[in-house]
Formats: C-alpha cells, sequence, structure tokens
C-alpha cells in the first residue's frame, strides 16, 4: 500500500480497514464511496457520524462510523483500487488554485465541510496550545490542556464555518526543514547538570541545526509526568530501575528545549518539551518506565504506541491515534478529543476511566472477571460487552460527550 501524504509503500494487515503508515505516522481509515464505489483514504482522525470526502471523486460521504461502518473496505481492496488506477490525484486547476487561497488566508481561517465538517487539518500543528472556543479548538471547545488524572473536566461548545465546494484530494504536507541540518556548522555537545542528585546523567544534547537530540536516564521514582508536543511517542515498560527517554525533538527554525525538574516532595520526575519562539516543532521519542512507576501523558496531536506497562496510566490528548497493547496498569484513564484510542489488557484493571469528543475508542478487558460499568453518554453510544456486576470491585467509568466506546472481552 502507498501513502497518500508521503508516498512511501508499507505492509498492512489484508483484513484490516484501517491503515497506519510507518514512515510519516499519518493514519487512515479505509472506506468504500457511495458515489464513485472506490474504496477511499479517510482521515484517521474523522469525526463521529461527520461526512468524508473521497479521496477519487471528492463527493462527501455521511454516516461515519470507527466500528460496524457499512461501507468499511479491507486493505486488500483498496490494494486492488492502487494497482487499477494508481494513487488520486488532485486536478491542477483545483492545486492552484488551493495554493492562492493557502497564500491569502491565515491558517484558523479554514472553513467548514458540510454540516459544519472542517477539512482535514494537518497532523502536526504550528502552535502549541490551542484557546477552548476557538476555530482552532477540538470539537466541543475542549483545550489542549486538560486534567489528567482522572481528568474530567467541562466542555465549552466549539463552532463551525460556512462550507466550501468539495475538494478531490486534501493531503497534509509535513515541511520541518530538515535540509538546515546539513547548511549548519557541527555544534559542541553540552551536558545540562541535573537539580536532583537522583537524576545522575540526565542531559540533552543539542543537534545541528533545528534537531536536537534526546536523553534523560533517572534513578528509581516513583512517577514520570510528560507534557510533549505533536508526533510520536512510544512507551514501553522496561525491567531496568531507570525512567529512560530517547530520541530526536526537531523545530522548523530553532531546536525545541527539554525541561526536566525532578519533584522530591511526590517523587515525581517532570519532562516538558517547549518549542522555540515562532517554529514549531514535533517530537519522535521511546520513553521507558521500569515496573510500579506511574505514567502521566499530555499530548497535543500525533501518535502514541503503549506496550507492557504495569502501574497506573493516564493519557490526555488530542488529534491522536493511541495504541497500548499488554496493559497490567492496575488504574488507567484517557481523555481524547478527536482521535482514536485502542487498549489491550493483559491483567484485569482495578479502574478505568475514559472521556471521548468526538473520539472513537476499543477497550479490550480481561473477561473471566465483572465489571461495573458507568455510563454517561450525551451523544454516540457504549456497546458493553464485557461482563457486569453492581457489586464489582473492578469499576469502569465512560463519558461520551460524542463519540463511540466499545468495551469488549480479551
Amino acid at each position: 500500500m502507498l501513502c497518500p501524504e508521503c508516498g512511501v509503500p508499507g505492509e498492512s494487515d489484508p483484513q484490516l480497514s484501517r491503515w497506519l503508515c510507518r514512515k510519516c505516522g499519518n493514519a487512515f481509515f479505509l472506506r468504500r464511496c457511495s458515489a464513485c464505489v472506490r474504496v477511499s483514504y479517510v482521515d484517521g482522525l474523522q469525526g463521529f457520524h461527520m461526512p468524508w470526502p473521497c479521496t477519487w471523486c471528492g463527493q462527501f460521504n455521511t454516516g461515519f462510523s470507527q466500528n460496524r461502518d457499512p461501507a468499511a473496505a479491507s486493505a486488500t481492496e483498496l490494494a486492488a483500487e492502487l494497482a487499477s488506477h494508481g494513487l488520486p490525484h488532485r486536478p491542477a486547476e483545483d492545486s492552484d488554485a488551493d495554493a492562492v487561497r493557502s497564500a491569502k488566508a491565515p491558517r484558523s481561517s479554514a472553513k467548514a465541510g458540510p454540516t459544519g465538517v472542517r477539512p482535514r487539518e494537518p497532523l502536526w500543528p504550528s502552535v502549541a496550545e490551542v484557546a477552548p472556543g476557538s476555530a482552532e479548538a477540538g470539537p466541543g471547545g475542549m483545550s489542549a490542556r486538560m486534567p489528567t488524572w482522572p481528568g474530567v473536566a467541562e466542555a465549552a461548545p466549539g463552532r463551525s464555518e460556512a462550507a466550501p465546494r468539495p475538494r478531490r484530494w486534501s493531503v497534509r504536507r509535513v515541511v520541518l526543514l530538515m535540509t538546515l541540518a546539513g547548511a549548519c556548522a557541527a555544534a559542541a555537545f553540552a551536558l545540562v547538570a541535573a537539580r536532583s542528585p537522583m537524576a545522575a546523567g540526565m542531559a540533552t544534547r543539542p543537534g545541528v541545526g533545528a534537531e536536537r537530540a534526546v536523553h534523560v536516564a533517572v534513578g528509581p521514582v516513583g512517577g514520570i509526568d510528560f507534557q510533549g508536543v505533536a508526533g510520536q511517542l512510544t512507551i514501553v515498560g522496561t525491567p531496568s530501575g531507570q525512567v529512560a527517554l530517547t530520541g530526536q525533538v526537531h523545530g522548523a527554525t530553532s531546536a525545541p528545549a527539554v525541561e526536566t525538574r525532578f519533584d522530591r516532595e511526590a517523587n515525581v520526575l517532570r519532562v516538558s518539551i517547549q518549542c522555540a519562539a515562532g517554529s514549531p516543532c514535533t517530537e519522535n521519542l521511546r520513553l521507558a518506565v521500569p515496573a510500579g512507576t506511574r505514567t502521566v501523558v499530555s499530548q497535543p496531536s500525533g501518535q502514541i504506541v503503549a506496550a507492557d506497562l504495569s502501574a497506573p496510566l493516564s493519557i490526555t490528548a488530542e488529534n491522536v491515534d493511541i495504541s497500548a497493547s499488554g496493559l497490567r496498569s492496575t488504574d488507567f484513564a484517557a481523555v481524547i478529543t478527536s482521535g482514536h484510542l485502542s487498549a489491550a489488557f493483559a491483567a484485569p484493571p482495578r479502574r478505568v476511566v475514559i472521556r471521548l469528543a468526538s473520539a472513537q475508542a476499543t477497550i479490550h478487558l480481561p473477561g473471566q472477571v465483572p465489571y461495573r460499568v458507568t455510563q454517561r453518554v450525551m451523544s454516540g453510544y457504549i456497546d458493553v460487552a464485557i461482563p457486569q456486576a453492581r457489586s464489582a470491585a473492578r469499576a469502569v467509568t465512560a463519558r461520551i460527550d460524542s463519540g463511540e466506546l466499545e468495551l469488549l472481552p480479551s
């Protein structure tokens, strides 16, 4: 399969109706258009029951659903379409017109599609913070910063604008200006002295140009609080007693700052990625967490992959694709605004808290024990297929402002 964003081929399970590009990190649903009957790419951040434009004919389709969507198509079917027709191409006149409109209009002036649907937004935003209720706010007006545990906050209504004519093909282009790296002189490595004796070896190394290599290693701590930027974050369990954060952060013109602080009173390591002024930034990081170290993550957009964690985990994110597997966490909380969550537990959790706004989630829980399920649905539905009991010691709390949640036995 070819990615419509970066054009790089990738592999997929032939029967899946969803695909993730390992190169650029963009995710897509596969749906058959009701107008031209071809298999179309649908934005991985597509809203619940919101119209989506066909990448072949440009017509809008209605009634999108992550689960049980009658229009769902498989990767095999899409591969057949690509073999016959190649990648969809936007007509030249549309591209030229879009270029003129883009040059004249600021990013925040994006118009809405039919019934208030906004066209596809870049995965890598040019701003780090979003004001609730603004044109850049997530569905329901929820802001980028939300409480992390258990993460329940009231949402203000958002707003939408007039609809443009349907576009035949909308493609995100991620421009990080990495070519600046070759034009810059080699930078000297610098070590950042830690503020705590426990944080021996904690350091960030300035890279060349707009890239910064990250290496943070800290002795045993009770928890880590990570505040990220757009991009990819991988969280894995480790038998080591140290928390380790490695990878790179990138800035369009200036390298982002990696701030670390050890909170002695709470026994928590706090890590924050900060974009330089006027320089949008992204991350590609790996966080290794020892058993028993609780983890709190805040991510404005991108992708989060978690595996084999055994301590409490809390995620607050917008415009994000989250995949978690092999979880043995006793407590799990997720607050997702415009995105998708898939989590599978290897051991029954004590408490699960889920809140969705224009998002979809599937949670696989061990079915050998019952759960006490509490739900509040404003718009959408919850499918509960796990065993239930009012007196169960294990609890699942779900609030759906708009979206879909499936609770399935593993």
